[in-house]
């Protein structure tokens, strides 16, 4: 396989392909830094820190092989079981907000300071520090302590939510991901998604994106589906749903797009080739099995793999 890590690559460089798998988390939806907070607060309760050496070693797996690895990784004194129930409470409530960018914090310094200024409060640097982290409640009641604000943590919660849902319905998905989906289909190329998600985790997702992920053919959701018997960095999930294509393509001919090395491997090891769009913090030597890597899906030239190309914009 050729391994290329630029977008300027030759075409001689890429094989054809006519079929294409997309990966969910951190690839069409911004959904990692969620994942983040979210096992963050769990594991902090333990003493424990979340860093990126750990990060990179569970992208990309199911919630059960997540936490397996999570718990012996950090030597946390619960069992996986009880970790994976912990998680999926905190899932649940970040889980919603998955369209969210990168920038999603300076809406919520925003809102916050706002709910201060209208009581003559100030939204100060040390508060917020004490604030980023928590949950929504836990924040609401630091604000409300911490400012002295004339109004229960509830009454907070009520206005914050408010006001940040007419900031986030405004947000999108990833950098190119809706151009690159709509363009597939528009094209008929098949397209599906291959996700380590369970199904209800998945649901809960892309749910105010219902529109978009129509398009897909199909989608595998290998944290509850009974044929993925192993997770990433297995090839199973890819070859699972490649075989779901109504026209069962040979695994070389389909293309997968992925951020994580986990998800990198397993389409390695299926046979195909792979596009991956990285966190900015992996590293290059974890980046290497990718047969290309770009900095966004904006940069995707489809023509590379033999996929009609963008049409020209006027």
């Amino acid at each position: 396989m050729n391994r290329v890590c630029c977008p300027n690559a030759t075409k001689l460089a890429y094989k054809k392909v006519t079929h294409v798998i997309f990966d969910l988390d951190g690839l069409l939806l911004d959904t990692e830094c969620l994942y983040t907070k979210a096992t963050q607060t769990v594991v902090a309760e333990f003493g424990k820190t979340y860093d990126y050496s750990v990060k990179v070693q569970v992208m990309g797996l199911t919630g059960v092989e997540a936490a397996k690895k999570l718990v012996s990784l950090l030597d946390l004194p619960i069992s996986w079981e009880e970790y994976y129930e912990l998680a999926k409470t905190q899932y649940a409530l970040v889980m919603p907000k998955a369209e969210l960018l990168p920038d999603t914090e300076s809406i919520y310094l925003r809102v916050f300071s706002d709910i201060a200024k209208q009581h003559g409060k100030v939204y100060t640097p040390e508060i917020r520090a004490k604030v980023i982290g928590t949950l929504e409640a836990t924040g609401a009641e630091i604000a409300v302590r911490e400012m002295k604000l004339p109004m229960s943590s509830q009454q907070f919660l009520t206005q914050y939510r408010s006001m940040a849902q007419q900031s986030l319905i405004k947000v999108g998905l990833m950098p190119g991901a809706e151009r690159l989906v709509r363009h597939f289909h528009s094209m008929k190329v098949p397209i599906a998604v291959a996700t380590s998600s369970a199904k209800d985790s998945y649901d809960l997702k892309v749910q105010r994106h219902l529109d978009l992920f129509s398009l897909f053919n199909h989608v595998v959701t290998g944290g509850s589906d009974l044929e993925v018997k192993h997770g990433k960095p297995s090839p199973d999930i890819f070859l699972i749903c490649a075989s779901r294509f109504k026209d069962k393509p040979a695994p070389e001919q389909c293309l997968v797009f992925e951020d994580a090395p986990n998800g990198v491997q397993a389409a390695v090891g299926a046979g195909m080739q792979v596009v991956m769009v990285p966190d900015k913090q992996t590293s290059e030597e974890l980046c290497k099995q990718a047969t290309l890597k770009l900095n966004s899906l904006e940069e995707i030239k489809p023509e590379l793999f033999g996929l009609p190309p963008f049409k020209t914009r006027s």
